[in-house]
């Protein structure tokens, strides 16, 4: 059905949100106490991009995976 691929791409833009605003959020909140701005805060980017772009990328392929075995 296509609401389920639907929610399981929400899903997805929530998770890549959550994985690249979290660590930027933490990294900033760091560089503020100990001085380095900003090292810390681009680290978060990098890091919260990295993880979230992988992650983003397997859940994709779950919800594509889906989507043939449901028209197929």
């Amino acid at each position: 059905m296509w609401r389920a691929s639907v929610i399981n791409l929400v899903g997805v833009g929530v998770y890549l949100a959550t994985s690249i605003v979290v660590p930027t959020l933490v990294g900033h909140y760091f560089d503020g106490r100990l001085n380095t701005e900003p090292l810390l805060t681009l680290c978060g980017i990098g890091l919260g991009l990295f993880v979230g772009f992988v992650g983003a990328y397997r859940q994709l392929q779950d919800v594509i995976r889906d989507t043939d075995s449901e028209r197929g």
